[in-house]
């Protein structure tokens, strides 16, 4: 079952940098989110203001 589990966070770690590459909004909002330091929602809504921009 582990074997299982890491096999599918590798399928979703491809899934969204797949989804990342083909939509530039999405790559803005993720790259302004993730890994972060500070509140997750300020972050968020910082990021959705650079979209919106």
């Amino acid at each position: 079952m582990q074997n299982t589990q890491k096999e599918e966070f590798i399928h979703f770690a491809m899934d969204l940098e797949f989804l990342l590459r083909k939509k530039p909004t999405w790559k803005t909002i993720m790259k302004n989110v993730l890994f972060k330091s500070g509140d997750i929602v300020e972050n968020g809504e910082k990021a959705e203001q650079k979209v919106e921009d």
